[in-house]
């Protein structure tokens, strides 16, 4: 079986869930914060939008250098609407899952470097940069945005059992 074969179904399933959860995320709570040094629901939600282009990323560099000397450091983008952060999850997602579609058993398996200022932060193979960055850092912001969301009194929706719809 080969690492795309492997991988797929569950970034399928994973990627169907936090679409579920992202389509709930309304407008008008975009500024809502748990506290004040917490990130925005809307910031949450872009970052969850955004998250999957760190699979192209990797998979097609060796390296990223999340602040590069002389350049700006890395930001989320901030999206404006809920809108705009499905539009954007979606479009990140077919790339991402286009990407790993082709990437070869070797090449995923190669070295990724993260960096900052050039200085190497932390290397490791392809395909552990893929199920931590990209997968479980997914499901860490989705389990943030689904606790921003309850605190706003908006039922959840299954994902691996019932959700709140369930509750009745």
């Amino acid at each position: 079986m080969s690492y795309a074969q492997m991988i797929l179904p569950e970034f399928d399933q994973e990627m169907a869930n936090t679409r579920k959860v992202l389509a709930l995320v309304p407008d008008d709570k975009l500024d809502w914060k748990a506290t004040e040094t917490a990130h925005t629901i809307g910031w949450n939600a872009s970052h969850l939008a955004n998250l999957l282009t760190w699979t192209v990323m990797t998979l097609e560099n060796d390296s990223f250098d999340v602040q590069p000397e002389g350049g700006e450091q890395y930001q989320t983008p901030i999206l404006k609407s809920n809108g705009e952060i499905l539009a954007s999850f979606d479009e990140n997602v077919a790339a991402a899952r286009a990407a790993i579609e082709k990437v070869s058993d070797e090449d995923i398996m190669k070295p990724w470097s993260l960096l900052k200022q050039g200085q190497v932060m932390f290397t490791m193979p392809r395909a552990v940069v893929i199920r931590s960055f990209v997968l479980n850092h997914t499901i860490h912001h989705r389990a943030i945005l689904l606790t921003y969301l309850r605190l706003n009194k908006i039922a959840i929706p299954g994902m691996y059992g019932p959700g709140d719809e369930a509750a009745g």
